[in-house]
Order: C-alpha cells, then structure tokens, then sequence
C-alpha cells in the first residue's frame, strides 16, 4: 500500500469531520517557529542551534531552523477539538564532517558541513483538552521537500575557506510522519511544542540500501490568533 496518498486521505477525512461542528466557530492563527532537526538512524549529523555563535565556524553567528505558517482549531465537542496546520520551515543541521587538504596536500582538519532543507509541513491532529486552556493532540503529518542544500568547501582564499553550495537530490519528496503536540492558550496567543517522527527513510534510490535516515523534528511554535 502507498502510504502517502493514505497520509492525505486521512487528513481530508479528518478536515471533513471538523466542518460538521457548527457549535462554536473555528479559530485562526498566524505562527512562528523554532525549530531543531533530530537525526534518527544516522551518525554523521548532529543538531543545529536554532540561534548560536561559534568562532570556528563560518558564519560565526548561527542561524537554524525557522518557519512561518498556519494554523486552524476547530471545536469538535466540549473536550475535543481537530487542528489543521501549514508551514514553511528552514530544518538544519550538522552534517558529516568533510577532510579538507591544501593544494599540496597537506590536512587542514575537518570542515563541518551545515545543511538545510526547505520544506512544506502539513499536519491533522485530534486535541484533547483536560482542561479549558491545554491541550495534548496526536494526529498525522507530512514533510514536503521543496529543496535542500549543504555548504560546502568551495574555493581557497590565502588561508581562508570560502564555502559554497551544492544541492542535495538524494531525499524524499514527500515523507509521513506522526506529530505528538502540546498546546497552550492563553487570549489571542497559542503555544505550542511538536515532536514530529518520520515513518521511513528519507533516502530515495539506490543509495537508500545502504544508507539510512529516519529524522524527526521538535518544533517551538507561537501563533496569533487573527479570527
């Protein structure tokens, strides 16, 4: 069976449940988020600071996973509620650190790779509200690929590195994943924190045989409620 287009079946199907709730109207909400990409089934990546400095680093200020979307809470009874959510998002991290040589090919160490990936998250959750302002909620999500790169050593400068680019085509587009979220309201305001674990390897082709990589995400989210 595909999972993906499951993924997505039920996430209508549950978009579909949501709009026979006509008791109280849906809410909506602007966010931003913070978020940390944990590798899972690899050794060669480490986790990126959403915000940090690091003097042997180029840059030195470093600037991790971000995002801005969306998202939708409609009530399903006094207790429960479904959450429809978008987001686009920077994800970052360390990848496998590269041995760099000179022209005469002396080492000059390990340059730590920083990659990113661009993406579209969707995600459909059930929350359960113990009481009226927090709230525990599960559900289906999915990843969308729109592109992913790696700095890289590009040229040498005197003694300088300058990195470059080069994109990544090795992953996935699309990937299912299962997001736990916790959620708190207070007035217009929404918090949130979301782990989100992949179902698969995100490695496609031939090179998925022998290399495995099962990411998951925790996210730190604000929304404004503008509706």
């Amino acid at each position: 069976m595909n999972r993906v287009p499951a993924i997505f079946c039920v996430l209508f199907l549950l978009m579909s449940r949501a709009s026979f709730s006509q008791k109280k109207p849906a809410e909506w909400y602007v966010t931003a988020n913070g978020n940390l990409y944990m590798p899972v089934g690899t050794r060669s990546k480490a986790v990126y600071p959403i915000l940090g400095y690091d003097k042997t680093t180029s840059p030195k200020i470093l600037l991790g996973g971000i995002g801005i979307g969306a998202a939708m809470l409609k009530p399903l009874s006094n207790d429960l509620s479904f959450k429809g959510q978008t987001n686009f998002s920077k994800h970052t991290y360390w990848d496998e650190p590269v041995m760099m040589k000179d022209y005469v090919g002396a080492s000059l160490g390990q340059f730590q790779s920083g990659s990113s990936d661009y993406g579209l998250g969707i995600a459909g959750m059930i929350h359960y509200y113990p009481v009226e302002a927090f709230s525990i909620g599960a559900g289906i999500s999915a990843q969308i690929n729109v592109i992913s790169f790696s700095r890289t050593p590009g040229m040498y400068i005197g003694a300088e590195i300058d990195p470059g680019f080069v994109v990544n085509r090795y992953y996935k587009t699309v990937l299912p994943m299962v997001p736990v979220e916790l959620s708190y309201k207070l007035k217009k305001l929404l918090f949130n924190v979301r782990y989100e674990a992949a179902l698969m390897n995100r490695i496609k082709g031939d090179l998925a045989d022998f290399r495995s990589d099962k990411f998951s995400l925790l996210t730190f989210e604000l929304g404004f409620q503008i509706h």
